[in-house]
């Protein structure tokens, strides 16, 4: 087969590539109460300070960022225990902050950073 032919399927798995990279808007229905979140560990990302907790029964770790009127949710990473990260941004004000530059990149690698020290912690 020559190259012509598989541009069309190249062109597909790259535009789908392309979108597994970047995160997710969405909204949360019941956003957890940020007092009830177990922090596992902080991360400065582009300045701002990111904290990573979890909420007992729910398998994702929520990020918050610090602001000066207070803590506010900024999203979750789900799939972190597949290896497989999904970052969901349900702030939408903070939006245009996390498609600039590798923004959502280092957010992904914080948190498996801190969930990866929280079980070598943890299991000892």
């Amino acid at each position: 087969m020559s190259r012509i032919r598989n541009a069309p399927l190249e062109v597909r798995r790259a535009y789908q590539r392309a979108l597994a990279a970047l995160p997710v808007q969405s909204s949360v229905v019941f956003p957890p109460d940020l007092d009830s979140l177990t922090t596992v560990g902080a991360a400065v990302v582009d300045g701002r300070t990111l904290a990573f907790g979890i909420l007992r029964n729910h398998p994702r770790i929520w990020i918050t960022s610090d602001a000066p009127e207070g803590p506010t949710l900024l999203g979750h990473l789900s799939g972190i225990v597949n290896e497989v990260p999904d970052l969901w941004i349900c702030d939408h004000e903070s939006w245009p902050w996390i498609l600039s530059g590798d923004i959502a990149a280092q957010i992904e690698e914080a948190a498996v950073r801190v969930w990866q020290e929280c079980l070598r912690d943890c299991n000892g």
